[in-house]
C-alpha cells in the first residue's frame, strides 16, 4: 500500500496504480484531487485510487489511527515537493512516521537551500522561463538534506539514502531528462527514510 501526500493532479499516485500499486492520494486542495479523480476515471488501471481532497496527512494519521490500528499503516509513503510548500514540516513528518509501517520507506523530494537552487527554481522557473507562477516557491522554505535528516530523526525515521536530481539535458523546449546523483543535491533531491529501530 502507498500514500502519496501533496499528490496534486494525480501523476504520480497514476504512475503507481498502473504498476499495481493500492494507492491512497491525499491533498489539502479540493479542486486538485477532483480533477485528478476525473483524469483517473479514464483507465481502468487508475480508477481504483482513492482520493481524498481537502485532507492534511495529519488529519488522515488522526483519523485512521485513533485506536493505535496498524491496519491502517502503509508500506510505502511518498511526500515529493511537498515540504517546501508546508510552514509545519515537523508536525506532518511527525504524522507521516505513524502512518508508516515498520520495516516501510518514506520517499521525500525538495529543493535544496542554496544559492543555485534560488537562481534556477525562482529566477530562471519562475521569472525568465515562466514554467511556473511567479511566487509558487519561497526560498525561505526549501530545505537541506541535512536539515531534513534532522527533522526525519525527531520524526523518528532515520536516513537510508539521498541523491541529488540533475537534469542531463536541459531544454528551453520545456521537456526534461533527469537522473539521480549522489554527489549534486544543489537544486532538487530526493531522500529515503525508515525508523529508526
Amino acid at each position: 500500500t502507498i500514500e502519496d501526500f501533496g499528490c496534486g493532479g494525480g501523476l504520480l499516485s497514476e504512475s503507481l496504480a498502473r504498476l499495481g500499486a493500492t494507492v491512497t492520494a491525499i491533498d489539502p486542495s479540493i479542486p486538485l484531487v477532483e480533477s485528478a479523480k476525473q483524469h483517473s476515471q479514464r483507465d481502468l488501471q487508475t480508477q481504483s485510487i482513492d482520493y481524498r481532497g481537502g485532507v492534511t496527512i495529519e488529519d488522515l494519521s488522526d483519523s485512521l489511527l485513533q485506536d493505535d490500528d496498524s491496519d491502517h499503516q502503509y508500506d510505502v509513503i511518498c511526500i515529493l515537493d511537498v515540504i517546501e510548500h508546508v510552514t509545519d514540516v515537523n508536525s506532518m513528518l511527525r504524522a507521516a512516521s505513524k502512518l508508516l509501517k515498520p520495516d516501510g520507506i518514506l520517499f521525500c523530494s525538495t529543493i535544496n537551500k542554496t544559492l543555485k537552487s534560488h537562481m534556477i527554481t525562482i529566477v530562471g522557473a519562475e521569472y525568465v522561463m515562466r514554467y511556473l507562477p511567479v511566487g509558487t516557491h519561497d526560498w525561505n522554505l526549501f530545505q537541506s538534506p541535512q536539515d531534513v535528516r534532522e527533522r526525519m530523526k525527531r520524526a523518528g525515521l532515520v536516513e537510508v539514502g539521498v541523491n541529488g536530481m540533475v537534469m542531463t539535458h536541459p531544454r528551453l523546449d520545456g521537456t526534461w531528462a533527469w537522473r539521480l546523483e549522489p554527489t549534486d543535491t544543489d537544486v532538487n533531491w530526493i531522500g529515503s527514510y525508515r525508523h529508526d529501530t
